[in-house]
């Protein structure tokens, strides 16, 4: 028992370590190469931040990994599961993943493409072994799922590797959310003697709580979706597979259903609040907004450490009381672990309820078609601007903020100089106080600024606004593509007519 600590220590250490010294080069890298979380939308940063930070958490989990897959096939370490297959599947699996990761945090892919890569990822771990057999409820007696558990091992992963990656949305939140069910993954296999799950959980939370030193508001870098779906994968499978041994204990404990999944309460209601709220108000369930529980609370106190705070310590106490639960399955702590569970669960419930009045629901249910034209006014023009190949041609697309959404006015300056400006001759709600927004791409010189009517409903004025952010910044990036800038867009520009308004044909003011 001393020496697997010793062990466990060890690699607690390395994760910490690793993980210090090479962030700051990654975030050089991200930075050279542009993957930047830009401000603005969804966004609550200032300034425009480098993303890959999952990287700096893959590197000395994958350095550990190959070591303890290669002392075991070679006789130096043995375990009773999970089987060289497992390991080497599940090793493959994160490693896919953290390349779909990277790829949609430098591209931005689609979540149709997002989410086919995540099924294959957990394809391949199906195909290792990786599933849920048999497993007990709560107060309840044991289950064999047979061949039902590939699809509700699928599931499983899907929510929590989601899960994480939505509440990605405060500096240090997803980070800090992830160490604790690292820590909590590694407490529960050390006492099972899953020597495997307890080494490479170790590993993963001493590289979270290096990484948070970095991440921790205000943030210089971030997990990025690399970091985001990695953590998701490799936690969600090291709490739900049945290749976790547990050795003659599988039927007498409560986890394998519910219990792996506490730790990632706090993401996991925001998912459910989220679907329910999009389809209440009819937009697309993938479709990003900006009133997650973060965002709320966010909102609330204004500061982003008091809103991590709220979540680590919901976090901590759900953690504590899986660790309660699993290690005395049979006890009256167990017990009181779930009743303390589900007071508590049923305290946030309804605290998160007050969050999200009846009087904006009902203002939700009222702008329901106004939802639903915004969402597939995304779809569409995410469409129109990859059919585009000038400059002049996607600059046009911008007059649709007048035409389209009711904007007052839309201009377009390039190094100080208004190149373009769309005006709206029939003002939308003129007695509603205005907004005044803009943004900056400094590889194009280009700032754009829009004048819109703010609206009575919030949580539809948020989804406008960050509908729109994401319109503009897809528009940039096409620029970017399709032009050699500076010198093709500066012909691109010299031949747009400034002296009319293509929106509405009034003279440029």
């Amino acid at each position: 028992m001393t020496g697997d600590l010793l062990w466990v220590t060890i690699t607690v250490l390395f994760g910490l370590a690793v993980t210090g010294l090479v962030t700051p080069v990654i975030r050089t890298y991200a930075i050279r190469w542009r993957v930047l979380a830009m401000p603005g939308g969804r966004r609550n940063h200032r300034t425009p931040t480098p993303l890959l930070g999952g990287l700096a958490i893959f590197l000395p989990f994958a350095i550990a990994f190959i070591t303890i897959l290669v002392l075991f096939l070679i006789g130096g370490i043995h375990f009773s599961r999970p089987s060289g297959l497992q390991m080497l599947t599940l090793f493959l699996a994160c490693g896919w993943i953290t390349f779909l990761g990277t790829l949609d945090d430098k591209l931005r892919l689609d979540w149709k493409r997002k989410l086919s890569g995540q099924v294959f990822a957990i394809g391949i771990l199906i195909l290792g072994g990786h599933s849920i057999d048999v497993a007990s409820i709560p107060l309840g007696n044991t289950i064999d799922f047979g061949w039902l558990g590939i699809p509700l091992f699928v599931m499983v992963i899907l929510l929590i590797v989601n899960a994480i990656n939505l509440i990605d949305g405060v500096d240090g939140l997803a980070a800090g959310i992830c160490f604790f069910a690292a820590s909590t993954c590694a407490a529960i296999s050390f006492w099972k003697g899953d020597m495997f799950g307890a080494l490479i959980s170790s590993c993963v939370a001493g590289s979270l709580l290096a990484f948070l030193f970095f991440n921790f508001p205000p943030a210089n870098i971030y997990l990025g979706d690399v970091g985001s779906l990695f953590l998701g994968l490799l936690l969600g499978t090291l709490s739900a597979s049945s290749a976790a041994p547990y050795p003659g204990q599988r039927p007498s404990t409560l986890a394998m259903v519910l219990l792996p999944l506490v730790p990632f309460t706090a993401a996991l209601l925001d998912v459910f609040l989220a679907i329910v709220r999009r389809w209440v108000s009819g937009r697309k369930i993938f479709t990003p907004d900006t009133d997650h529980l973060h965002h709320r609370l966010l909102e609330r106190f204004k500061e982003p450490k008091r809103v991590i705070g709220i979540f680590y310590g919901f976090s901590a106490v759900l953690c504590a009381l899986t660790v309660g639960a699993f290690t005395h399955p049979q006890s009256e702590i167990s017990g009181w672990c779930w009743l303390i569970f589900a007071m508590v669960l049923v305290g946030v419930t309804t605290a998160i309820l007050k969050m999200y009045r009846v009087g904006e629901f009902r203002k939700t249910i009222e702008n329901r078609p106004h939802f639903q034209f915004v969402s597939s006014y995304r779809s569409f023009m995410a469409a129109k601007i990859r059919t585009k190949n000038t400059a002049e041609a996607l600059l046009g697309l911008l007059s649709t903020g007048v035409t389209d959404l009711g904007y007052d006015s839309v201009e377009v300056i390039r190094h100080g100089n208004t190149v373009c400006y769309w005006v709206n001759p029939s003002k939308r709600h003129p007695e509603s106080p205005r907004l005044f927004q803009e943004l900056s791409f400094q590889d194009l010189g280009l700032v754009v600024k829009w004048i819109l009517p703010q609206h009575e409903s919030k949580s539809y004025q948020k989804f406008l606004e960050t509908v729109w952010y994401q319109v503009v910044r897809d528009l940039a990036e096409r620029a970017m593509v399709v032009e050699q800038l500076p010198s093709q867009l500066e012909i691109a520009f010299s031949s747009i007519d400034l002296s009319q308004d293509t929106a509405s044909g009034m003279p440029k003011h």
